[in-house]
């Protein structure tokens, strides 16, 4: 499959798709292929485990305290049990994800590398250094290097049923990270910068996690104690962080109640509330009217009649 065709076929997945699961599995050809399975990341936030290769567009990362904004072509290996999170990613996006079998050993899989002199050993000890403390290994190829060719080509691969599959994946594996490093590929990620708060900055993150966000989690996130970063987001913004994560619930109630096919009952889950009278207390509040007529009122606007 040609790297244009396979970009293509992606993209056409990712649209045709309608589930809201963060991930959409990609079935190999070879139904006995166990090597690793590949997914798409479906434009959802969501916290997995693989090695991640971005075949179109950019996404934002988090892994850790680490932030790595990839590109076209970037591969990032991540260790056995190291989660991420998308943090941002432009709608034409296509990031692929291999996950592999339990029990790959990343470690000893780049220890086993042909060592013949020192400059090797030194780059195999900083690569395992990086995994071992890191937990991520980020290779900054572009889509036009060899190695992106060969991450391509691994894909097409899985997807077709030809023969020696898993024989040939394999080997294609090694040569993309070994051209990957013999070409100074890798990159070491940046940490979250704690000092920089910003509103900004708050207000994405609580676009992702309003549904079930806390203070402490929040505040964890930022590297913050609880109570200072309670304080520092009421001085620096003049609204408290419950305040922030209400007027966000508020907002997606709104969009919700615009949807005849969602119930209220689903919304008020939705949102990240328990409890229903609490809700339409907090929803009086903030419109000034309950959640009914506001949706009666959506309705009209939009020339909606159920009867």
């Amino acid at each position: 499959m040609a790297a244009v065709a396979l970009d293509q076929y992606l993209a056409s997945v990712l649209k045709s798709n309608s589930t809201d699961k963060n991930e959409i599995k990609l079935e190999a050809g070879n139904p006995d292929f166990d090597l690793f399975t590949i997914y798409l990341e479906n434009h959802n936030t969501g916290i997995h485990r693989y090695l991640l290769y971005i075949a179109k567009g950019t996404v934002t990362i988090k892994s850790g305290e680490k932030i790595i904004q990839m590109k076209s072509g970037n591969v990032l290996l991540l260790t056995e049990g190291c989660k991420y999170e998308i943090l941002s990613q432009k709608p034409d996006t296509v990031l692929i994800k291999l996950k592999f079998k339990r029990g790959f050993l990343y470690r000893k899989y780049f220890k086993d590398f042909s060592c013949k002199g020192e400059r090797e050993v030194k780059v195999i000890e900083q690569i395992v250094d990086s995994l071992e403390n890191e937990h991520v290994l980020w290779l900054k190829n572009n889509q036009i290097t060899r190695a992106s060719q060969v991450m391509q080509h691994i894909i097409g691969g899985y997807l077709n049923n030809d023969l020696f599959t898993k024989a040939l994946i394999q080997a294609e594996l090694t040569t993309m990270l070994i051209i990957s490093i013999r070409t100074q590929r890798m990159a070491t990620p940046t940490s979250l910068d704690k000092t920089k708060f910003e509103k900004k900055t708050l207000d994405n993150y609580i676009d992702l996690h309003f549904a079930d966000v806390s203070l402490s989690d929040a505040a964890k996130y930022f590297g913050f104690n609880p109570n200072y970063f309670s304080n520092m987001v009421k001085a620096k913004t003049g609204k408290s962080f419950v305040d922030h994560v209400d007027d966000r619930r508020m907002q997606e109630a709104r969009e919700l109640l615009a949807q005849p096919d969602i119930s209220l009952r689903e919304i008020i889950g939705r949102v990240g509330y328990s409890s229903k009278s609490f809700f339409y207390k907090k929803f009086n509040q903030y419109y000034h009217i309950t959640p009914a007529a506001m949706r009666a009122e959506l309705f009209r606007q939009a020339n909606i009649n159920l009867k």
